[in-house]
């Protein structure tokens, strides 16, 4: 019997819980594809595509796919963009989810160092035992090695959750520089023992400085989601395989998170995308060399293991997820 799949990057939204300048880029992006076609026309549509709000459609999708938990991360998009009550909306939304399905869904939350109070109500959360790790994105602006940002990392690692970080590629209007991954090398040689989660693990141009974050703490996992996707190609899956297969090499299994980048709006991603990418992680070479093959302890450990160990949750016989 093979281990559960926990899928470690996945968005579940409900109405507001992403800004109006979002929205706004979108329908222009959108417009621009067809002449004659104005954003106004469609701005109001689009939102209500990537909405699942009882999280029944990502349970659906999860159920095809054989996932045993999705992990949600809320994004705080920063004050300049978001509210301060729409980001703990979207936080309580996501907790009250993982009561809704428990063992199903690992909620974190997300924070911005710079909001005022956010290390106190981080605090509070993780006194309660609300949370299950941190989704923090540098690349709504600000320095990951910055003062705030340092004292939330004490408290994370001194609570032994995970925080998973933005990297690579932000969402349009955010900062591309602050999502390079270089940028979280102090963080990781001055909190030896947090579980830092490389969040699509550079893609898809920093790859190498991915891995030098990971060489400096153990506690460093690449987390591989869009480095493919259901569409990928013969080439975006070789390269793909050549990085899962490097890491693998370089810093052992134990060391790779998969992830889907998986959102559940019945207008995005589609319905067979989580099993196609489930079935490519399934279906990793197991035949050939030690060097380019994998074990199946290996591909459960990528799978799932791994998030579970730092999650410090366990499976059951039903081949579920309990905590320990």
């Amino acid at each position: 019997m093979t281990a559960p799949v926990v899928d470690t990057h996945t968005h579940l939204l409900a109405a507001g819980h992403w800004p109006a300048a979002w929205w706004d880029r979108v329908a222009e992006d959108w417009a621009a594809m067809e002449p004659g076609r104005r954003p106004e026309q469609i701005r109001d549509r689009i939102e209500p595509g990537l909405v699942d709000e009882d999280g029944a459609r990502m349970i659906e999708r999860m159920d095809r796919a054989d996932v045993a938990m999705s992990v949600i991360l809320p994004i705080d998009w920063g004050p300049d963009l978001q509210s301060a009550d729409a980001i703990a909306h979207a936080n309580d939304h996501a907790l009250a989810l993982s009561r809704t399905y428990p063992g199903r869904f690992a909620a974190f939350v997300g924070v911005d160092p710079r909001r005022p109070g956010t290390l106190d109500t981080l605090t509070a959360r993780i006194e309660r035992g609300e949370v299950h790790g941190l989704k923090l994105y540098p690349g709504c602006g600000w320095q990951p090695a910055s003062d705030a940002a340092m004292e939330i990392y004490a408290v994370v690692e001194k609570a032994g959750l995970p925080v998973l970080f933005h990297t690579g590629d932000p969402l349009p209007i955010l900062d591309r520089d602050l999502s390079n991954p270089i940028h979280l090398l102090p963080v990781a040689e001055s909190f030896p023992d947090l579980k830092i989660w490389l969040g699509h693990a550079g893609a898809p141009d920093w790859w190498d400085e991915a891995c030098v974050v990971a060489e400096a703490s153990a506690h460093v996992k690449l987390e591989m989601s869009v480095w493919l996707w259901d569409d990928s190609d013969e080439k975006a899956r070789k390269l793909w395989l050549r990085h899962l297969t490097e890491a693998r090499n370089r810093f052992g299994a134990e060391r790779l998170l998969f992830g889907s980048d998986h959102v559940s709006g019945h207008k995005v991603r589609g319905d067979a995308f989580l099993d196609t990418i489930v079935t490519a992680y399934r279906s990793l070479p197991v035949d050939g060399p030690p060097e380019t093959a994998f074990t199946q302890r290996e591909i459960d450990l990528i799978l799932g293991l791994n998030a579970l160990a730092d999650l410090g949750l366990e499976t059951t016989a039903a081949n579920g997820v309990s905590a320990k």
